[in-house]
């Protein structure tokens, strides 16, 4: 979403038509390529819902782009769109990539292949985009695990940092119905290196097959690492001692996902995560952590989350979208779930930190500087 495109209004042809004493400006089909990818919906009406929606019907300037042979053109604001963190959530991408990588032009999807790593950034949005594709598919002849996806889902895993990779299949093992056993075993994935084929092993034969593979081995300084840290994950699910599974967080910077339902129940391991939780997880858990009372008004936790809400680097760096803000805001605000019987009392500095992030965020994206007051909530 950029000065030309905004989620409001974006002006092209520079005609202004008013209906029903609402203002409109025409608009291009890049530009509603831009509103589709952002926030998934062509019109200059952002609706919550809109991405639960996603079909061929909803994205007409899309498909009106792929039948002109402007492929390529629609994958590089995909990517652009991703870089700069712009899109509300991802869905819309994905779907527009995953459309993308099945066009008829061969080089419309071999510009979608290759941009699958800078796009799906973790395994979540990797299994979303084979699940998109799956749907797309259903009705057509032809096959889902095509040459190209194997060399493009293989190479998705063999192109990442061994430990950024261990961390990543240790913090999300399946999604969307889909786990990385199954994404491995589909496109034969040959491990690059040893690190690569320990953590390629590791999920798809597990803890057990993998001590009987390496423990007796003599193994190089990275792949020696990379089972250092599996082995702590591994040790974190069997322990019950709060102590240590406190040190095991601070020591390898563990993350939510990497522990047990049970160890969740303990204030002090929440606070052991806050250290490094993501600024996502934090503004999602903002509720939780108030009513589990580890955020209460005054105390040290309170005070240096706040601080981070509002750091502008912080923000830019986890590019945190002004929506994503607007909608954490206003769900801490109403003070309950949408689900389950949790409850707090939302506490005012946290109130004003995210209200004023949410004004920081602009001014981090500069493309985002639209102005907020137009934006309309249906």
């Amino acid at each position: 979403m950029d000065s030309s495109a905004s989620a409001v209004s974006s002006e092209t042809n520079h005609t202004l038509c008013a209906t029903g004493g609402a203002s409109q400006w025409e608009v291009d089909d890049k530009t509603r390529l831009r509103r589709f990818l952002c926030y998934g919906c062509e019109r200059h009406v952002y609706t919550a819902r809109e991405e639960e929606n996603l079909s061929l019907q909803s994205a007409g300037a899309l498909t009106s782009m792929l039948q002109e042979g402007r492929g390529s053109e629609v994958v590089d604001e995909i990517k652009k769109l991703a870089r700069e963190g712009r899109a509300v959530r991802l869905g819309p991408s994905l779907f527009a990539l995953a459309l993308c990588s099945q066009h008829s032009e061969l080089k419309t999807r071999q510009a979608a292949f290759k941009a699958l790593k800078e796009v799906c950034r973790d395994p979540a949005q990797l299994f979303a985009f084979i699940q998109k594709k799956k749907e797309l598919k259903e009705g057509m002849r032809c096959g889902l695990w095509g040459r190209a996806l194997r060399k493009a889902v293989s190479d998705w895993y063999n192109e990442q940092d061994a430990m950024s990779l261990a961390a990543a299949v240790t913090k999300c093992k399946q999604r969307e119905g889909w786990s990385h056993r199954d994404l491995l075993r589909l496109c034969h994935t040959k491990p690059a290196n040893e690190a690569i084929a320990l953590i390629c092993k590791y999920a798809t034969k597990g803890w057990d097959e993998v001590q009987v593979a390496y423990s007796n081995k003599e193994n190089s300084e990275e792949v020696a690492k990379v089972l250092s840290y599996l082995e702590v994950v591994e040790k974190v699910k069997h322990s019950c001692d709060e102590t240590e599974l406190i040190n095991l967080i601070e020591e390898h910077k563990l993350e939510r996902e990497q522990l047990l339902t049970d160890h969740l129940k303990s204030k002090q391991v929440w606070r052991a995560l806050l250290k490094e939780m993501p600024l996502q997880s934090v503004l999602k858990f903002l509720g939780k952590m108030t009513a589990s009372k580890i955020f209460e008004p005054g105390c040290l936790e309170t005070q240096a989350v706040c601080d981070r809400i509002q750091c502008e680097a912080t923000l830019k760096k986890a590019k945190i979208h002004p929506f994503s803000l607007l909608i954490s805001l206003e769900n801490y605000k109403r003070g309950q779930g949408y689900q389950g019987k949790r409850k707090w009392e939302p506490d005012s500095s946290i109130v004003k930190a995210v209200d004023s992030a949410f004004y920081k965020s602009f001014v981090n994206s500069r493309s985002l500087w639209v102005n907020a007051s137009y934006w309309r909530w249906t």
